[in-house]
This record gives structure tokens, sequence and C-alpha cells, in this order.
């Protein structure tokens, strides 16, 4: 059961996609011996550009996952998601904080359900619509970071923010001229894409980081709706189409889970050289064995 709990996060990862400056995630952050590259006039792989990278740890918080064998129904702005070919597998109706880095084990504090013999072709999970994101490193050129400081080493703050229909948060990077002591910067998603875009309560990422996975992502009211407003929004859902069927059995002992957290942080030029640090795709593949 120990390595079920561990192994049921790909509910959760998985949905964790670019939500500051597109729909879908963007090209993965060039880096050369640890520095990540600033400019580029060829490639969307630079932070002028807006590219994604490896956080040193990404916070979520999760309140129930299902496996599902054939897609669900989509929630509408009148309708909430129809889980009919779906099995819960985890609850916590307070929501479960998980700590996400790259090959780290994590356990939810929570109620765990094994599901059925079957092929599972789906996943659902409902989140908190807030994201912890703490990085720091090097550039290969000097930039200023939102709350102060310019130089090549930047990081993120202790602080938090919203990025939602007309606004976005200006207070998640500081940099400077020496190695930053990065803190854990928590942004709060009430808007897919960029806040000068029209609100939209469904985003999608196809192909994420590589594979054949499809991610939607929803966000939601109080009613659990899709949200018809910025203001309205209290949670995420998520809908992903696994890369490869999860295979339960009769002889399934336990399940094996690798992470992919290579692009899970955006970062970008607001345009005026000050560094912006915002959440991006991240991925966990499951395997029954």
């Amino acid at each position: 059961m120990k390595h079920i709990k561990y192994l049921f996060l790909i509910l959760s990862t998985i949905f964790i996609f670019e939500m500051v400056n597109t729909n879908q995630a963007d090209a993965a952050c060039s880096v050369t011996s640890d520095v990540v590259k600033k400019a580029s006039t060829s490639a969307e792989d630079s932070i002028d550009e807006g590219c994604d990278s490896k956080p040193a740890l990404y916070e979520i918080v999760i309140y129930k996952l299902y496996l599902c064998t054939s897609i669900p129904t989509e929630p509408t702005t009148s309708s909430t998601v129809d889980l009919t070919p779906c099995e819960q597998v985890f609850n916590s109706e307070s929501g479960a904080t998980a700590s996400v880095s790259q090959g780290s084990e994590i356990v939810l504090d929570g109620t765990y359900t094994r599901p059925s013999d079957g092929t599972y072709t789906h996943g659902y999970a409902y989140m908190d619509n807030t994201f912890g994101i703490t990085w720091a490193g090097e550039l290969s050129a000097s930039m200023t970071g939102m709350t102060g400081g310019t130089g090549v080493f930047c990081g993120t703050v202790v602080g938090s923010g919203t990025h939602a229909k007309g606004s976005t948060h200006s207070n998640s990077s500081v940099c400077g001229s020496s190695a930053i002591t990065p803190g854990k910067f928590t942004e709060t998603l009430a808007q897919f894409g960029s806040p000068s875009d029209d609100f939209d309560s469904k985003a999608d990422a196809p192909n994420i980081n590589g594979t054949t996975a499809s991610i939607f992502g929803y966000l939601v009211d109080s009613n659990e709706h899709r949200a018809e407003n910025t203001g309205e929004v209290v949670k995420l859902e998520g809908l992903v189409t696994f890369a490869d069927a999860v295979v339960v059995t009769a002889d399934t002992t336990s399940l094996s889970m690798t992470f992919n957290v290579g692009e899970g942080m955006h970062l970008s030029n607001d345009g005026s050289d000050n560094l912006q640090i915002g959440s991006g795709p991240f991925q966990a593949i499951m395997t029954a064995n």
C-alpha cells in the first residue's frame, strides 16, 4: 500500500502546466553548465522568449483523485464532471499538500482505496488553484528581480500573488550578484493564458513533456461548474489521457513511478528585463507491477 500512496500522485502532478503566458507549455529553457539562457534570436528556449525549466520544489494541494476506464464528460458552466467511468482512489476533505521534486517519493495524508482490476486510460483530479514554487539559479545575463536586486543570480522569494484576468503578480523574484537563497512563492491561478486574454476556464496541453499524454485543466466555481469569470474561480480540476494505460490485475503487487519535473516552472521577461516566475508543466509516470 505504501507504493500505491506514492504513485497515485500521477493523477495530480501530470495536470500542472503552463499557466502564466499561454494555455500550453512553452519550450524548455536552454541550460548550459547550470546556467539558464536569457536571450535568443532564433529559438523559443530562452527567458526573453518565455521558457520552462526545473524548480527545486513544487507544492500542490490535492483533494480527490480518480482512475477512469474511459474519458469522463467534462464540466460545463452549468454542470459538474460526469465521473461514471471512474473510481475514486484518494480523498482528503481538507486537502493534502504534496511537495514535488525530481525523483522524490511523497505520501499524501488522506484515505486511499485500491482500484478494481482493469485498464485505466484516464485520470481525474480535484486540486487547489494555488501552487508553491521554490527555485534559485544563474542566468546567462543580468536581470532585475521583481522585488529588487540586479544580477545574474536570481530566485523565488517568500510571498504570494494571483494570476487573473486583467492582472498578474509582480513580486515573485529577486536577483543579485551572488547566489540567492530561494523562498517559496505561492501563485493563485484565476486565469488561463495572459491577463490580457479573454477569460477562459478551460485549457489544454497535448503531448506533455514529449509524451503522448494529453491534459485538460478546468477552473471551477464553488458548485464545481466551470467558472464564468476570474472572480468565480475557487479550485482547479484536471483530466488526463495517459500515454500508457495503467493496468491493474489480481497479480498487481505495487506501482512504480518516476517524476519528470524538468519543465515545472515558467521563466519570462516582462519586457523590461524583470524576471517573472510562474508555474510550468511537469509529469509523473506510473506503471503497475
